[in-house]
């Protein structure tokens, strides 16, 4: 899988944290639906057992093997599941009195400044870390969008035409108005990139500080529940190696945080939470930055308004008005605006990752029954020459590239034979499917989140080449957090941790205001 991806997984893992609610109409006792619990301890074990194959080899042999690891696994998920639950969570009620009565935890969640508390706390814990891997990590996508905003300022003048939106331009301004600066008035480029990433860890901070916030004041969850989120937050190492990152998800993460906040508001009260013109802006605003910062973004907004929209009826006008605001502004006004600087189009293919790499995956174990009329009709729209040799089953990259290369209609033929050749081996696609995702069930490869010796977009011309470089205590501190995490992901407890946590981010129990 694309390690951004992997990265923005791990902090929408986040944002799961603050699912802990399964709403139940006139219910203010929540309980978690064990057949749900089942069947999620099921899936997860399914990919735990083949992920490691597919990438280490490409491939999975679903044979008896597989089938006892699985067995194996959904039994240890299970059985700590019920123990977190019975022993964790359910004694724990009883035991909560420390916590009501301990005036320090009490003061900080009743406080009206509690949210900036919770923050400071969390972003306190996250900053060694952070200052270790000074400046921060710039994936190679953010070397050239960095390179386009440059030009794009260049002068002090705006120069029209030289955005592209291969990457949501909204993240190109943003990270170029903030680090730019920095290197070309006081020449320090580092310093610039270490300004953006505290930036950016004090907003997730903040967001994840909401969470907490809405648990304690909506959701009314006991403080046992709330110093565990906090301590999870602040304590687990895969955020601050996040938000260290200087990258499109890890920006859009925080902001979908957010966003799930409101959502479950609206779940929470029935979308009587639209009556309120203050929860409407927040809403439009939330949602229209989730959809400016990240391609995908538009679909995630759009399919979860439009299910408020269909499954609860009240105030059915109100959700869709904020809908079509939301929709105006990041699309209607973010065309007008991208038309108006004549930001170059991002291509087609970055919505055909998946169906590129089944193509590339058929051809290297089908090339022979490939017609040479079905080869010249993929090869409009991807490159086939060495396609098999490029193929790597949890990158897209490599197949996919960076150039749009066909017509609408030439990718409308693409799809006849990309479909019909499904037809024939289905096992090829379902193979190359499970192979991209088989990375978000993996907390392997950490290496691409704290090193920046891929910077092959960097223009030396623009930027020095010798920024990526981290030099005397940075190079030391950068390389023995680099090692404590590849000890840190390779120990199997630590991995078997992060997926209970995963598994169990609702609690058995909880006790709700339900409107």
């Amino acid at each position: 899988m694309n390690n951004a991806k992997k990265q923005m997984l791990n902090c929408i893992i986040m944002a799961d944290l603050i699912k802990l609610v399964v709403w139940r109409e006139k219910m203010n006792i929540v309980k978690l639906n064990s057949k749900f619990e089942y069947t999620l301890n099921l899936m997860v074990s399914l990919m735990l057992a083949a992920a490691p194959k597919y990438i280490q080899m490409g491939y999975c042999k679903f044979n008896l093997g597989y089938f006892l690891t699985v067995l194996w696994v959904f039994m240890a998920l299970t059985v700590i599941s019920w123990g977190l639950r019975s022993k964790l969570l359910n004694n724990s009620i009883n035991k909560d009195a420390f916590f009501d009565s301990n005036k320090w935890i009490k003061n900080i969640f009743n406080s009206k400044y509690s949210v900036l508390y919770i923050t400071l706390i969390i972003f306190s814990c996250w900053l060694p870390v952070i200052i270790s891997l000074y400046p921060g990590t710039l994936i190679n996508d953010t070397w050239g969008q960095l390179g386009e905003f440059i030009n794009f300022s260049k002068g002090g003048v705006i120069h029209k035409g030289v955005l592209s939106d291969h990457h949501p331009f909204v993240d190109t301004l943003i990270m170029g108005s903030i680090i730019t600066p920095f290197g070309k008035l006081f020449h320090n480029w580092q310093l610039g990139i270490f300004v953006y990433v505290i930036i950016q860890a004090f907003f997730s901070a903040l967001s994840f500080s909401l969470t907490v916030k809405y648990a304690h004041a909506k959701l009314m969850l006991k403080n046992i529940f709330l110093v565990f989120m906090v301590a999870f937050y602040a304590l687990c190492p895969v955020f601050p190696a996040s938000v260290q990152t200087v990258s499109k998800d890890a920006l859009f993460s925080w902001i979908y945080v957010i966003f799930i906040i409101l959502y479950i508001e609206a779940i929470r009260t029935k979308c009587q939470c639209f009556n309120n013109i203050k929860y409407d802006i927040w809403m439009i605003v939330v949602a229209s930055l989730s959809i400016l910062t990240k391609k995908v973004g538009l679909y995630v907004i759009l399919f979860s308004l439009l299910a408020l929209i269909f499954l609860i009826p009240k105030n059915r006008i109100k959700s869709f008005g904020v809908l079509i605001v939301t929709l105006f502004i990041s699309v209607g006004l973010s065309g007008m605006i991208k038309s108006n600087l004549k930001v170059v189009p991002g291509g087609k293919q970055e919505m055909f990752s998946l169906p590129f790499q089944q193509t590339a995956r058929y051809y290297k174990y089908y090339k022979n029954e490939v017609t040479k009329k079905e080869y010249r009709t993929l090869n409009e729209v991807v490159d086939m020459k060495n396609i098999d040799k490029r193929y790597n089953p949890t990158l897209a990259d490599p197949v996919k590239g960076y150039n749009d290369r066909g017509s609408t209609q030439q990718y409308i033929n693409y799809l006849k034979v990309w479909f019909a050749e499904g037809i024939k081996h289905p096992r090829v696609y379902f193979d190359a499917g499970v192979a991209m995702l088989s990375g978000w069930f993996s907390f392997s490869e950490y290496n691409p989140l704290m090193e920046m010796s891929w910077h092959s977009q960097l223009n030396p011309s623009l930027i020095p080449s010798t920024v990526p470089d981290r030099r005397g205590f940075f190079k030391y501190s950068s390389d023995t957090t680099q090692q404590f995490f590849n000890d840190l992901y390779s120990n199997p407890l630590f991995t078997i941790f992060l997926l209970c946590i995963l598994c169990n981010i609702n609690p058995s129990v909880c006790h709700l205001n339900v409107m």
